[in-house]
């Protein structure tokens, strides 16, 4: 048996090759300093990484991060995505919010989930804050210039949910008060969270 104190430093020695594990897998991927591996927050790899999957028609669209960054929407091909429409002076919107960063929790890897919200003239303005799921990845906070989004998917109300399948098929709409059906479609669909 070894003495706690050589325990220790076995157990250090191990966890530090392991910490230099990951330094060596970016630097054979070829990611160095400002090489970028994400067009925005929310989804990983380079952008067009999913251009294998066919993207829906109802799911092309142009739009910006609510902080005036390109968001590219062919990352949303391949899984279903869960849209959640807020207005920044909502009351209730921080506590869907919260929700909704559940929501990214239960389903990561398995469901696309982005924030759509007006924009209100402040850059960086919206509830990306509320939504941090605790991958620590935040979700995509679009600026909805002129309601196209919110249009495109008759969105009514301060705070609702869209959800699409990875075909583009509509499956849910309603207010973010009453989730209840949404669930349903999300266990339905994704199977046990």
């Amino acid at each position: 048996m070894r003495p706690p104190a050589a325990a220790t430093a076995g157990l250090l020695a191990r966890l530090a090759r392991l910490a230099v594990l990951p330094l060596l897998l970016v630097t054979a991927s070829g990611c160095g300093p400002g090489d970028t591996v994400s067009s925005h927050p929310g989804v990983f790899g380079p952008p067009g990484a999913r251009a294998a999957a066919t993207v829906p028609d109802s799911l092309r669209f142009t739009v910006r991060t609510v902080d005036g960054r390109p968001f590219d929407s062919t990352s949303l091909a391949g899984k279903p995505v869960l849209l959640w429409f807020y207005t920044p002076t909502c009351a209730p919107c921080p506590a869907h919010a919260f929700e909704t960063a559940a929501r990214a929790d239960r389903y990561t890897g398995r469901l696309n989930v982005v924030a759509v919200t007006e924009p209100d003239g402040h850059a960086g303005s919206g509830l990306q804050g509320f939504t941090l799921p605790s991958n620590g990845v935040p979700l995509p906070h679009l600026a909805d210039a002129g309601h196209v989004l919110r249009d495109r998917f008759e969105v009514e109300g301060a705070s609702s949910y869209v959800l699409v399948d990875a075909h583009g098929k509509l499956l849910h709409q309603g207010p973010a008060a009453d989730t209840d059906s949404l669930d349903r479609e999300l266990a339905v669909l994704l199977g046990p969270a």
